[in-house]
Parts: structure tokens; sequence; C-alpha cells
């Protein structure tokens, strides 16, 4: 049987007719499809090429009516539009897209003994591999259509529930791995958390380590200002006792009260002091007993940070140098200022020193007392105020010479 398209393709590449087949005239086509439709009326089981080829010829008239002519030609020819659909699905479903010059051929002979209604019911498949398989796995040939109908049914509901399945799973996976997400975002969180708390707990560590180095140096300092203080304290006691009982040798002609006067008021000075020497050496006492309790309690810092398994890391020679250099300089400075202040408190605290700067002032006081009254004696007696201002001149050039 000869006249579709692609027989007119295979015949133009077989034979080298250019160009596309020219479209066959329309009775041609009817005449061939009132001899298929003869032919299939004819046969106890009309073969598969048979509903090809009148799809075929369905779909070449098709192409050639105008738009609105297709419904009226099938009413005239008695076709059903939806047979005429069904027939022209079956051939491109099924058809070869290469016929041979002998009428259409099946793309599978797992359809070759196949129905009409089978071919139709087995178009749900639409793809052609798993049409061919589900056809041979199930012996669509030996079924009859309500048992394909409902072996496709059951297909069609196994599908279902697969890909039901398959969605469930896929949301079980999407779920897992938005659950893995937010478990690594954690797990993520809590280590750089634990690093940063790593990174101030060894801070802290070195914080304390620092701490208590520095409190150490306090300590030092403390205990030499304790020392020190001591050292004072006791060496101003024994001046205040060799004061109170050193003799006070001066001439006759000295006012013994005034002398007195001034011996006391050497010693209360020198009580004053050793009074202030020992509130210093408390006050040292005191600075060295908090120094020795921030200092063990740095050191109960440090071993609890010890403890945590943390790495204290020795601090270098160089790093020691430079945390006690300030110290040093501080010591140095402090220890300057103490020398020249003790210095300062040791020529006030001279009792001798003391005795004759008031008997200086003493006597400096006699001296213009008794040239005033020189001066008073003088308009009176000038005689006796020269004898006067003679004698107190000679004592006073005595004095200077020894």
């Amino acid at each position: 049987m000869n006249g579709s398209v692609s027989e007119g393709r295979l015949l133009s590449e077989q034979f080298g007719v250019a160009g596309p087949p020219a479209a066959r005239p329309l009775a041609v086509i009817e005449a061939e499809l009132e001899l298929l439709e003869k032919d299939t009326r004819q046969k106890e089981t009309a073969l598969i090429s048979n509903y090809i080829e009148v799809g075929r010829r369905l779909e070449e008239v098709k192409a050639q009516l105008a738009h609105g002519e297709w419904g009226p030609w099938l009413e005239n020819r008695g076709y059903p539009q939806a047979k005429a659909a069904k027939l022209m699905k079956v051939a491109r479903a099924y058809g070869k897209e290469q016929q041979s010059l002998f009428g259409g051929e099946a793309k599978s002979q797992a359809f070759e003994n196949l129905g009409f209604h089978k071919l139709v019911q087995l178009l749900a498949i639409e793809d052609e591999g798993e049409r061919e398989r589900f056809a041979i796995e199930n012996g669509v040939a030996g079924m009859s259509t309500r048992e394909l109908e409902r072996a496709l049914r059951e297909r069609e509901e196994a599908l279902k529930t697969a890909a039901a399945a398959q969605d469930e799973a896929q949301r079980e996976a999407d779920r897992l791995r938005d659950e893995l997400t937010d478990q690594a975002r954690v797990y993520e969180a809590k280590l750089t958390s634990a690093g940063i708390e790593a990174q101030q707990a060894r801070k802290a560590q070195e914080k304390a380590a620092a701490n208590a180095q520095r409190l150490q140096e306090a300590l030092s300092e403390a205990n030499t200002s304790v020392q020190t203080a001591e050292a004072k304290h006791a060496r101003l006691l024994q001046e205040l006792e060799d004061l109170r009982s050193r003799p006070v040798d001066v001439a006759v002609e000295v006012d013994e009260a005034a002398v007195e006067a001034a011996r006391q008021a050497a010693i209360a000075e020198m009580t004053g002091k050793v009074d202030q020497a020992r509130e210093a050496k408390e006050q040292a006492d005191a600075d060295r007993k908090r120094a020795e309790d921030r200092l063990a309690a740095a050191q109960k810092e440090l071993d609890e940070w010890k403890a945590k398994g943390l790495e204290v890391r020795e601090l270098t020679q160089e790093e020691k140098d430079a945390l006690t250099a300030g110290a040093v300089e501080r010591i140095r400075a402090e220890t300057a200022e103490k020398v020249r202040d003790l210095e300062k408190q040791l020529a006030q605290a001279d009792p001798d020193m003391a005795a004759l700067n008031v008997l200086f002032a003493s006597w400096q006081e006699t001296y213009w007392k008794m040239q005033e009254i020189i001066e008073r004696i003088k308009p009176v007696d000038s005689d006796k105020a020269s004898r006067f201002h003679e004698a107190l001149r000679s004592a006073v050039e005595a004095m200077v010479a020894r």
C-alpha cells in the first residue's frame, strides 16, 4: 500500500527525488481508507498495521482540509471525532517514522496482536519503553480489556503510591537536611563560643599570672618598707632615749630655764617623730598584710585556672625584665625620696642642734635688749654706756675667738 507522507519521503531518499512529496489528491486518500476499512472488517482480528495505516491517512486528510472542514468530513465518512483522534494517536504512538512499501509497521512486536481498544488503553503509559515493558511483562495480549483496565489502574495507583512515597522521602530528606544544617549551625556556634571562651580563659589566666607577679613585687616592696620603717622606728626610739638621758652642758651665764624648755621641746618633737615612725611601721605592716592577701587570692585564682587544664606560659626573661623595670625604678625613686626625708628628719632631730637653736635665739634676743638699754643709758651717762658697750663687744669677740 502506498501514498503516505512517510512513504513519499522514503521513495525520494531511495530514488533521488528532490524535495518533499506533493500532497496527494483527497479522493485517492479516501479510496485507500475505504479499502483499509473493508480489510479491517473482514479480519477476525485486525493487525496493528491496519490501525496505523488508517490513522496516518486520517492525519493526511486533516492536513489538507481547511479550518472547520474536519468535523463535517468525519461525519460524512461515519467517523466519530473521538475514534478518529484515537486512530491518529495510535498511528503516532505505535507506527515507525519510516514506513515500508508494504504498509504501516509497528515499532515493537509486543503490540502486534493487540486489539484497538487495548492499544488505546496502553496509551495511558506515555513513555514508549515503559509501555513496551508493561505489555511484555503483564502478558497484555492474553488479557481482556477489563483485565487490562484493572492492571493499568493498579499500575497508576502504584505509581501514585510510589510518587507519594518519593515525595514523603524527599520531604523527610529535606527535613533531615534542614535539621542537620541547623545542628551544624548550632555546633559551629558552640565551637565558636568555645573558642571565644577558651581565648577569654587564656587571657584571664595570663592576667591572673601577671597580677600574681605584680602582687609579688608589691609584697616585696611592702616587706622592704616594713623593714625600713622598723629600722627607722628603732633608731628614733634610741635617739629619743639618748636625748632624754643626755645632760645639757651650758655656760653659767646661759638661762637654764630656756635650755630646759628647749630640751623639753626637742624631746616632744622627737616623741612626735617616734609616734609618726610607729604609725608608718603599722601602716607598712597593714600594706604588707594586704599585699599578702592579694597575692594569696591571685595565686588561688591562678591555681584554679591551672586546674582547668589550660596551659600557663612561663614568662621569658625579657618579659620579666620589662615587668620589673618599672617597679625597680619606682622603688629607686621612693628610696631616694625616703633617704632625703630621713636626712632632713635626722638634722631636725639632733638634740644638740635643737638646744643650740634655742640658745642662739635666746642669746640674740638678750643681745638686742642689752643694746636697747645701752642706748637709753647713753643720754644720761655716756661714760657708763660706753663701758657697757665695750664690755659687750669684748664678750662677743671672746665668744667668736673660742
